[in-house]
């Protein structure tokens, strides 16, 4: 995991999660966004409050979570256009989750590659 461009981080209320500079992009300084392997979304929080209790975490606990972060790690690299097809919501801008299905980044909206591959087979 050490090549990935973001860093997979340990905090004690939640739990595994993944910081990606390239998330963090639009929000504001006082903000920071995580993806929570727990829930596979990424959610926004309130820098000072969640930064103090982000630690390496245990190498067990770590590996507990790599199918996760293969997971995110396929979302991001299949994120072909950065916005979602269905509401043009830039990606930088909302907290999405990951399909479990498809292992796509799936919008607020709903939209991932699943519903992509449904309106084409109609």
């Amino acid at each position: 995991m050490s090549g990935d461009p973001f860093q997979v981080r340990f905090h004690s209320k939640l739990g595994v999660v993944i910081y990606d500079p390239l998330a963090q992009m639009g929000i504001a300084k006082d903000q920071l966004r995580l993806f929570k392997i727990s829930s596979m979304s990424m959610t926004s929080f309130r820098r000072d409050i969640v930064s103090k209790d982000l630690g390496a975490g245990e190498p067990d606990v770590i590996q507990e979570s790599a199918n996760a972060v293969d997971a995110y790690r396929a979302a991001r690299g299949n994120k072909l256009k950065p916005y979602c097809t269905g509401c043009r919501r830039h990606f930088g801008s909302v907290d999405f989750s990951v399909c479990t299905d498809c292992n796509a980044v799936r919008c607020t909206c709903g939209t991932c590659n699943c519903v992509a591959r449904k309106r084409k087979a109609a």
